[in-house]
């Protein structure tokens, strides 16, 4: 499938002079020579790669590759940024909660937040949970307390990773 993407961006570049991204979750998957066979394409500009990781570049990707790019690490966010989300997701209409009437305590709002640690992608898995699993009332309220806070979420996680970055 990567060989069909470069192939074609190669022939978009060279006819309509776009470039192409290619974007590969989990590039730490790739082994060595899979690395390698992207770098010609990096390097001539047929591609412009964007690899994500939750390994450490540093050791999971070719050093050839990472001297030709620009590596961002993403810090977790605050829980004032992850409170935001939870809020936009419960109000939005098109793409989150905003058609179902919810009344979501601060001690339940707080529990996901602070749980979540930084990450948005557990919290509105924890909301997710507990906005679906709850029957709502006579007047078609899901009332979101501490008690669904808790049961949406069962356990925290723990990093474990074999060149112990994480844990």
């Amino acid at each position: 499938d990567i060989r069909k993407t470069i192939f074609s961006a190669k022939e978009r570049l060279a006819s309509l002079n776009k470039k192409t991204i290619v974007f590969i979750d989990e590039i730490h998957r790739f082994n060595k020579l899979q690395q390698d066979a992207l770098l010609p394409d990096v390097e001539n500009g047929n591609i412009i790669l964007i690899g994500a990781t939750t390994q450490n570049p540093y050791f999971y990707i070719n050093p050839a590759l990472i001297s030709r790019s620009l590596v961002i690490q993403f810090e977790p966010l605050t829980n004032k940024e992850l409170e935001k989300i939870l809020l936009n997701a419960i109000s939005d209409k098109e793409r989150g909660f905003g058609n179902i009437k919810i009344n979501i305590t601060e001690e339940a709002l707080n529990h996901i937040v602070n749980f979540a640690d930084g990450d948005a992608r557990v919290a509105l898995n924890a909301l997710e949970v507990g906005v679906l699993t709850s029957k709502s009332d006579k007047d078609g309220l899901v009332q979101f307390d501490i008690k669904v806070a808790e049961e949406s979420i069962q356990k925290k996680k723990i990093a474990y990773d074999s060149s112990e970055d994480e844990h």
